[in-house]
């Protein structure tokens, strides 16, 4: 059975890991770009768009665990019915 603390622990890291791969990992091809973006990551408003945005990857895996679990109790109970 999974325990709900790990798979809470679990789909935060997932979320900080989409993060971190989207945005904090992003590539310019010019360097002014590229400090530009590093000024905007060491703001307030960086450090709550990461917040905001963690929390919104959290939402959507959380989402679609939840739907994969649903799915395998249907496949289970139709297997049962069978």
């Amino acid at each position: 059975m999974i325990d709900q603390d790990w798979l809470k622990e679990s789909i935060k890291q997932e979320a900080q890991l989409k993060f971190t791969a989207r945005w904090e990992n992003a590539e310019f091809d010019s360097s002014e770009a590229r400090q530009a973006f590093q000024a905007i990551k060491n703001t307030d408003e960086w450090k709550t768009f990461k917040k905001v945005m963690t929390r919104a990857y959290e939402k959507t895996i959380t989402s679609n665990v939840l739907n994969q679990l649903q799915g395998l109790t249907d496949l289970i109970h139709e297997a049962g019915e069978e």
